[in-house]
């Protein structure tokens, strides 16, 4: 995922460079390098793709905590 498609996917799921570290539990500076055309840095595959099958599926980030946490029950 290139940084540009990387911003439009945070647009599309809702979050900002700054939710995005919380959602992703990383440091803001990280994502905002991912989000940095000069930075160099892919974002990572499972970033990647949490954000494609959130957007496919039109969930947002409080969904992907509540079947997180029904998980985690579960276990």
């Amino acid at each position: 995922m290139t940084p540009a498609a990387y911003r439009a996917a945070l647009i599309d799921v809702g979050l900002t460079v700054s939710s995005a570290s919380k959602f992703f539990q990383t440091d803001e500076r990280t994502t905002r390098r991912w989000a940095s055309d000069d930075s160099g840095k892919d974002v990572p595959h499972a970033v990647a793709v949490t954000l494609r099958l959130m957007a496919k599926y039109q969930l947002t980030p409080a969904d992907v905590a509540e079947i997180m946490n029904a998980a985690d029950d579960a276990a």
